[in-house]
């Protein structure tokens, strides 16, 4: 295996456990070292571990272990079956989880969900890329699916050199639609033409949580995609209204509540835009208000844009909501932080004359949970808050 040595002061960080090597942190890698490929690190004369190289990435060198071994089919069939038990060992209620969730399961640029018996995948770099054939020979070996299909329709991809590929089966025979359960309740997930992988499983344990604060109200779940929270408010409120821009997922929102025994007619399903409604909308025509968005931020330079979105996202519904209301408000942007976001809810508070009291708070569940040596695996805010008048 080729060699590339890292600068003295990153040797630190990697021991540590962070995967990452920035380009300005590499001192020399062979030449002869083609892009994505695997390699020896060093500092110096001391072994740090094997990671894939990439010289046309920023994050030039991503570790994927700190101990001498081959990297073959064994060594991920090793990984997949100690992150299916570690996982499944507190998995409650669900046929559907992550079981890779790259770097912070030290398997950087992997992301492998499962829903039922069909998984799906997402290849974010170029080293994983080179490595694909014996990922899936070995999630085939530990997860024994049914169907593997890759969703690496991800423009992430460009920085690493790799086209934005087309979504493709790569085992198995191609279904489209999948059915799963989570806590009781049944969602149907389109793994080829739906959001990410298919679902946002990530909000799994706060959909959980909403339900006793919906009882006998009346909800609006606001980028509701195909009803996650509004089939759980749906079990103990007066009604709920799912708005979301995208057709299709509302279709799919009407199906998942026929699928969960809930009589449609008393509920409502709005395919507009989130903010025009938010405008439109009568005040204390709801109890609950469910903000959910997209990321506004892919990168840095878009986090300026991404806080004035949340500030105004944010206000918008605390101007609709009566006091003693409840403001239910997520951010997956990783790039703005747990506390940026709480200074973002405040200043809405402030922006529209009320105080809000957080009820509870939460971020990502245990299988995406991240590892205290890449922070940056941190990126789900999740508040239930109440609104209350200025005393």
């Amino acid at each position: 295996m080729k060699k590339i040595f890292v600068k003295q002061k990153v040797e630190k960080n990697i021991r540590a456990g962070h995967p990452w090597c920035f380009s300005g942190a590499i001192e020399s890698a062979e030449e002869s070292i083609v892009n994505g490929e695997l390699c020896e690190v060093f500092s110096k004369d001391k072994f740090l571990g094997i990671g894939y190289y990439n010289r046309l990435s920023d994050i030039s060198l991503r570790i994927i272990t700190r101990v001498k071994q081959s990297i073959d089919t064994g060594f991920f069939i090793k990984r997949f079956e100690m992150l299916k038990q570690s996982k499944e060992e507190f998995l409650r209620n669900t046929n559907a989880y992550r079981l890779v969730f790259g770097e912070s399961d030290n398997l950087p640029g992997l992301v492998v969900d499962k829903y039922g018996d069909v998984l799906v995948v997402q290849v974010h770099t170029l080293g994983i890329e080179l490595l694909k054939n014996i990922i899936v020979n070995a999630l085939i070996n530990v997860m024994q699916p049914s169907m593997i299909y890759e969703r690496s329709d991800l423009g992430v991809r460009k920085k690493e050199g790799m086209p934005v590929v087309e979504k493709h089966l790569l085992y198995g025979k191609q279904v489209d639609e999948v059915e799963i359960e989570e806590h009781g309740f049944r969602f149907l997930v389109n793994v080829v033409e739906g959001q990410k992988t298919g679902f946002f499983l990530d909000q799994r344990e706060n959909r959980l949580d909403l339900v006793p604060f919906c009882k006998g109200k009346k909800v609006l779940n606001c980028f509701s995609y195909t009803g996650g929270f509004s089939v759980y408010a749906a079990s103990v409120c007066e009604s709920v209204c799912s708005v979301d821009i995208s057709k299709p997922a509302m279709e799919v929102t009407r199906r998942n509540f026929v699928l969960n025994g809930y009589d449609i007619d008393q509920h409502k399903f709005e395919a507009r835009d989130v903010f025009d409604y938010l405008k439109e909308l009568k005040r204390g025509a709801y109890d609950v208000i469910i903000l959910d968005p997209p990321s506004f931020a892919k990168n840095r330079l878009q986090v300026s844009n991404a806080i004035k979105a949340y500030i105004t996202i944010n206000s918008k519904a605390l101007e609709k909501l009566e006091p003693g209301g409840i403001l239910v408000s997520s951010s997956c942007t990783a790039h703005v932080d747990e506390l940026t976001f709480i200074k973002i809810l405040h200043q809405s508070s402030v922006n529209t004359g009320c105080q809000l009291k957080v009820i509870k708070s939460n971020f990502q569940p245990f299988d995406h949970s991240y590892n205290l040596a890449f922070p940056e695996g941190r990126y789900l805010k999740f508040f239930i808050m109440q609104k209350l008048p200025v005393v």
